[in-house]
C-alpha cells in the first residue's frame, strides 16, 4: 500500500455526517426514552427523592430535569436547536454524575457518565449536515461541519 492510502485509511474521518447523525439521534431517541417515565408518568418519585436528599425546589427541578431530557431529546434527534439544547443536557448530566450519584461507585454513576459524554461531543461537533439546524441557519447546507 502506498504511504497516503494509509493515512487516508488511519486518520481521515470515514462518513462523518453519517457519523454525527447516528450520535445525535441515538442520543435523542435515549433522552426520549430515559425522559417519557418522569414527564407521563409523573415526577413525583423524582421530585420526592430530590427532597429526601434536601435538594432545593426539588419538584421544580424534577420538572426541569424531565423536561430537559424529554423534549430536549426531541429536539436533538432531529437536529433543532442542536447546541443549546445539548449544553443544558451537559449541565444537567454533569450534576447528576457529580453531584446527585457523587458518592456512588462508576457502575452507578456509568450511565449519566455517558450521557454526559455524548451530550459533550454533540455539543463540539454541532448538529451535522443532516439536520434542522443545518436547513435553518445555513446558508449553503453542504458546508455545514
Amino acid at each position: 500500500m502506498q504511504r497516503d492510502t494509509l493515512i487516508a485509511l488511519f486518520t481521515r474521518p470515514w462518513l462523518s455526517d453519517l457519523s454525527h447523525l447516528l450520535l445525535r439521534v441515538v442520543l435523542g431517541v435515549l433522552l426520549v426514552y430515559h425522559g417519557t417515565s418522569k414527564v407521563f408518568d409523573g415526577m413525583q418519585g423524582l421530585a420526592s427523592n430530590l427532597a429526601e436528599l434536601g435538594w432545593p425546589w426539588p419538584t421544580l427541578q424534577a420538572f426541569a430535569a424531565s423536561y430537559i431530557e424529554f423534549a430536549g431529546g426531541i429536539l436533538i434527534t432531529v437536529g433543532l436547536f442542536t447546541r443549546p439544547v445539548s449544553l443544558f443536557i451537559v449541565a444537567q448530566f454533569t450534576i447528576i454524575t457529580f453531584v446527585y450519584h457523587g458518592a456512588d461507585p462508576f457502575k452507578v454513576q456509568e450511565k449519566a457518565f455517558m450521557f454526559l459524554v455524548m451530550a459533550s461531543m454533540l455539543t463540539l461537533m454541532g448538529p451535522g449536515r443532516w439536520s434542522v439546524d443545518a436547513r435553518l441557519f445555513s446558508a449553503d447546507a453542504s458546508r455545514v461541519s
